[in-house]
């Protein structure tokens, strides 16, 4: 069973996009705890990145779906003897290519909103940056956010008349074994594919201002280190969300005829290929620059005091567990050694006072050593020994105490450098 030279292009193009999900999915979960807010302004494009790698992933499946879809109705009618079944063969080719082309509007519609996701992300991201750098939000960041939502709810209106108009005419074209197009339903053909192309080139547009915007805003923000790293991000992400765009609107213009579908040029099969290097790559790309942003803690985009940039405070592991440095000890510095946290060593108990022995005549002989009694008045000196301190390892001190044991003695129980054995605990610091 040889494959048609298209077939292989469907077949490769599906397989470019399996390697595109996987990464894609991965990330998509891993933004939805590790990318989060946490309650700083400067962070608001972190939202909008989970939304748009969550359409982002939609698309994907959708589109190696409809490919798939693609593929079985060729093959079927291509290794099947219409003459012998050409009822129920006929039959199962349109429905699988009616749920083909409706499942790629779908997919067009889906990649229409990422593209929305992904320059509402960019519009925070760089006003997130400014926020950061000022302490505050501009005015005029105000009016750049909103004039953003504004226009991306245009453009979701164009599409969602895109998407009307196109599964209408696939609805009308499938009802039945239909050899042309009426004038009606051609003009609402073309009437779609214009409006596709009105969507592509917008955005187009839009990409040019967020590429503008990142300049300005990497000018304005180069003497501040704090946000080097963010603006240098938005700039590579602002230039691939140019490419996506100038390439998904030179496509559809070089294959498209808006006039008429009668006179569009022929397609050429490497297309479905460059779709994925030069259209859905470098999405994948710009997002997963976003995410490893939004992920950052050191060298991140903050503008609020988050509780594991201080010592102090309840602050919160990276697996989200609580707890309080203060309970932790802090290293102490001997020597030139390297930071252990101090240990609670056990008080040296004082010993009692020492009484010395009576002499031997003086001692009671009723076979029972009795201490002498206000009767009996003895001299008794008295030793009173030094104040003992508790031993540290870590500053030794000349103490007075008993002679050790033999096993301390000889060094049995002690390490290398004279101390006794012991297990530190080190104290476990958050990576930035």
């Amino acid at each position: 069973m040889a494959f048609f030279p298209m077939e292989r292009y469907w077949i490769a193009h599906d397989a470019l996009m399996v390697l595109t999900f996987v990464p894609s999915l991965i990330l998509f979960l891993c933004s939805l705890c590790a990318a989060r807010r946490r309650g700083d302004p400067a962070r608001r494009a972190f939202s909008w990145l989970k939304a748009a790698f969550g359409f982002f992933t939609l698309f994907i499946f959708l589109d190696f779906a409809g490919y798939g879809l693609d593929l079985a109705a060729s093959r079927i009618s291509h290794d099947t003897n219409l003459d012998s079944a050409i009822n129920n063969v006929q039959n199962v080719i349109l429905q699988i290519e009616h749920a083909a082309n409706q499942v790629f509007a779908i997919a067009r519609l889906i990649e229409i909103f990422t593209d929305l996701m992904t320059f509402l992300m960019l519009v925070n991201l760089g006003n997130g940056i400014l926020i950061s750098h000022a302490g505050k939000q501009s005015e005029s960041g105000k009016i750049v956010k909103h004039a953003a939502l504004g226009i991306s709810a245009v453009l979701a209106i164009l599409a969602i008349a895109f998407f009307g108009l196109r599964t209408n005419y696939i609805a009308n074209i499938f009802r039945g074994v239909v050899y042309g197009l009426s004038p009606k339903m051609a003009n609402q053909f073309n009437t779609s594919r214009q409006l596709d192309f009105s969507v592509r080139v917008l955005l187009f547009i839009l990409s040019l201002g967020i590429v503008a915007q990142s300049v300005a805003i990497k000018m304005k923000t180069r003497t501040e280190p704090r946000v080097h790293t963010a603006c240098n991000m938005f700039v590579a992400c602002a230039v691939l969300w140019l490419l996506r765009s100038t390439y998904s609107m030179a496509a559809m213009a070089s294959l498209t005829n808006l006039s008429s579908y009668l006179k569009d040029p022929t397609f050429k099969n490497y297309f479905d290929i460059t779709d994925v290097v030069l259209g859905t790559w470098p999405e994948l790309i710009l997002l997963s620059l976003a995410f490893g942003l939004g992920s950052k803690k050191a060298n991140g985009l903050w503008s609020t005091e988050q509780p594991f940039m201080t010592r102090g405070g309840n602050a919160v592991s990276p697996w989200g567990f609580n707890y309080d440095p203060n309970q932790v000890s802090q290293p102490v510095m001997v020597h030139g050694q390297p930071p252990v946290a101090q240990q609670n060593w056990p008080q040296y108990q004082q010993p009692q006072p020492y009484y010395a022995p009576q002499a031997v005549n003086e001692m009671p002989h009723n076979g029972i050593n009795e201490m002498p009694t206000q009767s009996q008045p003895t001299a008794m000196p008295h030793y009173t020994p030094q104040q003992q301190t508790p031993y540290n390892v870590y500053m030794p001190q000349p103490q007075v105490r008993s002679p050790p044991p033999h096993e301390d003695a000889m060094g049995l129980n002690h390490q290398a450098n004279g101390s006794p054995p012991q297990a530190v605990p080190q104290p476990y610091y958050e990576k930035a």
